[in-house]
């Protein structure tokens, strides 16, 4: 009841004559451990931030007016200060995982705990404000409004990161309150005038990606393994486990909990049994040693002495009254020191990977029309180890260089693509895990420029359930591959390629039976293939670059090497014959088709149906819908048309363009007529970003 009766009273005090700040651990010991972890852990955290940002400075990146370091560390430090009300400011740093809640006294919990406060969604220094924010900073389209909320998501993590450091000091696991100034706690004391020299090594959390909870991540607080049974010191267990069942605080040394528990074998306490309790006697004869108490893992658990109950400050030695006293002296708190404080840079360290946990492979790769990149398609697959992805959103921000902007990207143009569903991502990041890619085509509103190619620049975001955790966010900043190949017929007929058209009598083998023509009209191909009536000898009309043809004077840049994440992309927007020609059952006479001819004998077909013809078991055979932008990947196709790609490199060596009224067995009756019209072709290398 006195212990119970002076915490109220220590509220009221405060409540008139606290002004300044909460104190756990120092904010001298806060900004240490925040600086330690950052630079322990710096090259992680930098690959973190540019992979989910784009942000190629890392923790150096200036955001905000300030390094995004320093963001986290300003938090660790404010969390003490950005208190919203006295009793918060008492209490919402404490966190007891024998009973799981927040400070308590007499049965009534003062405040709520500090997990609580990490996990109160109105707190805006919390975890889902930190989520929100960074969710916000991926994807705003407002450079200065993007900075803000990245700035303050980073700030909040770093007022998280205080709140598990505040589990690595005993009183606050422990329901020991205190109040700076006014009741002092020994333990937070000693860190504080000793900051410098303490061991700052990290001892890491091996099981910081064991997500028990829907929000904020409880098991860096507690995994609700202690139960008072078992005190263990390492394994699975949050920090105030640890702290609470292996370390005493002020006013709780060995009382109030089941643990630390002086009985053998636990401890040595009982063998100093047969020392007098009390001693009455003069200053220079009391035995002033300090017993230590051994236990948990410690040389000096606690400390026994004999401590005077009054001391009077007068010129003669009378007897005085020593009492054998339990306390923690300073040989206990730098042990102590040595344990807990490597934990709380291990923790805290571990809540950044939590944070930043949710990994992607993304291919990218760009869509044109019209010269300008009208969407961009993007595989997805979930890397991130025993968790799925499900229930959220994705959605794509970019930006890029208008031409003769400014280097500092004040003069970028900003887009956002509509969010689209997740739908569920299951782990897929090794061979017992085998899923196939989400494959996401996001529609550019502003469409980017292909001069502006280079500049353009993309961050994909998803917000949705991530393992056990709602509202968790992952981003994955995006660049652009090679564009291997491309015409748009807006450079002239032989547009930006050396092509060879059978108007120029390829070979000569049109004989005087029909036309065939290739004309720009704007910047679209049209090609027909026309033989007359009366007439039955084959007609050809063929658009052609590469290899194999007249001395390979049209192999232009070819051949190409083709990976496993090369698209061929085009739009034919017409492809017809006016009547099919006469051909005996299982044969065509008349074919029109773009053919991509490889090394080893390999091909690839696309017709619209009915107009292709079998060019042998190594080519694949596809149809396409005209007037729809086509985009394929190359490997895959030959894996959809069963054909295996032989071991070495792949190469295009052919593409062409093909109309053809093969010869007749009598004259035709009618006139025959082939016609296809060309937007663009291009060969484009997807970006993978692992």
């Amino acid at each position: 009841m006195k212990r119970t009766v002076s915490i109220w009273i220590l509220i009221f005090i405060s409540t008139f004559l606290f002004q300044e700040k909460l104190y756990a651990y120092s904010t001298d010991v806060h900004k240490e451990i925040t600086k330690r972890v950052i630079d322990q852990n710096f090259s992680k955290l930098n690959k973190y931030i540019n992979d989910y940002t784009g942000l190629t400075s890392g923790l150096a990146e200036f955001i905000n007016k300030k390094p995004i370091r320093k963001w986290i560390e300003h938090g660790s430090e404010w969390e003490d200060y950005d208190i919203g009300s006295v009793l918060d400011l008492l209490a919402s740093h404490y966190y007891n995982p024998y009973t799981n809640k927040g400070l308590t006294e007499g049965g009534i919990t003062i405040g709520e705990s500090a997990y609580d406060r990490a996990n109160n969604p109105i707190n805006y220094w919390g975890w889902k404000s930190a989520r929100e924010n960074f969710y916000i900073g991926l994807t705003s389209t407002v450079k200065n409004w993007r900075e803000t909320k990245l700035a303050d998501s980073f700030d909040a993590l770093g007022h998280v990161m205080h709140l598990i450091q505040d589990m690595g000091v005993p009183a606050h696991t422990r329901d020991d309150m205190h109040v700076p100034y006014v009741d002092g706690e020994p333990y937070e004391l000693y860190t504080k005038n000793n900051w410098i020299s303490l061991n700052y090594n990290s001892v890491s959390f091996p099981y910081w990606n064991v997500s028990i909870s829907p929000s904020a991540p409880k098991q860096f607080w507690d995994l609700d393994s202690y139960t008072g049974a078992v005190a263990y010191d390492s394994g699975y267990i949050g920090l105030s486990e640890y702290t609470h069942a292996n370390f005493l605080s002020k006013d709780t040394i060995f009382k109030y909990f089941p643990h630390p528990d002086p009985a053998p074998p636990n401890t040595n306490y009982y063998d100093f049994g047969l020392l007098p309790y009390t001693v009455i006697t003069t200053p220079g004869n009391i035995n002033h040693n300090t017993f230590y108490i051994t236990g948990y893992g410690k040389q000096h658990l606690a400390a026994l002495k004999y401590l005077a109950g009054e001391l009077w400050n007068l010129p003669i030695p009378l007897p005085r009254v020593y009492q054998l006293t339990l306390h923690l002296d300073n040989r206990c708190h730098e042990e102590y020191a040595q344990y807990l404080v490597p934990r709380a840079v291990g923790y805290s360290a571990g809540l950044l990977d939590y944070f930043f946990r949710g990994q992607l492979q993304v291919t990218a790769v760009p869509i044109f029309y019209k010269n300008s990149i009208v969407y961009l398609r993007v595989r997805i697959k979930n890397m991130t180890p025993n968790e799925t992805m499900k229930d959220g959103e994705f959605t794509i921000t970019y930006s890029y260089r208008p031409t003769g902007g400014k280097a500092d990207g004040s003069d970028d143009i900003w887009g956002q693509a509509p969010v689209v569903s997740s739908g569920t991502l299951e782990y897929g990041g090794d061979d017992q895990h085998p899923v196939e890619d989400t494959v996401i085509d996001f529609w550019l509103p502003t469409p980017i420029p292909k001069e502006n190619y280079d500049s353009a620049k993309f961050t994909l975001a998803f917000k949705g359930t991530l393992g056990n955790e709602v509202g968790a966010v992952i981003g994955k900043a995006l660049t652009l591959g090679e564009i291997k190949f491309e015409e748009e017929w807006n450079n002239g007929l032989n547009g930006n390629h050396n092509w060879a058209h059978t108007d120029i009598t390829l070979l000569g083998q049109n004989p005087d039976n029909g036309s065939t023509s290739n004309i720009l009209v704007g910047d679209t191909l049209i090609k027909d293939n026309i033989r007359h009536v009366g007439k039955r000898t084959a007609r050809v009309n063929e658009s052609y670059v590469g290899y194999d043809t007249l001395n390979n004077q049209f192999i232009d840049i070819l051949p190409i090497r083709i990976t496993p994440d090369t698209y061929i992309q085009f739009k034919i927007d017409e492809m017809w014959i006016n009547q099919r020609t006469p051909a005996p059952p299982g044969y065509t006479n008349d074919w029109q088709h773009l053919v991509l001819r490889f090394n080893n004998g390999l091909g690839i077909q696309y017709t619209t149906q009915g107009q292709g013809v079998y060019l042998g078991s190594t080519c694949g055979n596809f149809e396409f819908d005209p007037n729809l932008i086509i985009v394929d990947n190359i490997y895959e196709l030959f894996e959809a048309a069963g054909i295996t790609i032989p071991p070495g490199d792949l190469y295009l060596r052919n593409i062409a363009f093909i109309q053809q009224l093969s010869i007749l067995e009598e004259n035709s009756d009618m006139e025959h007529h082939q016609h296809m019209e060309i937007d663009s072709i291009r060969i484009v290398e997807g970006k993978k970003h692992e």
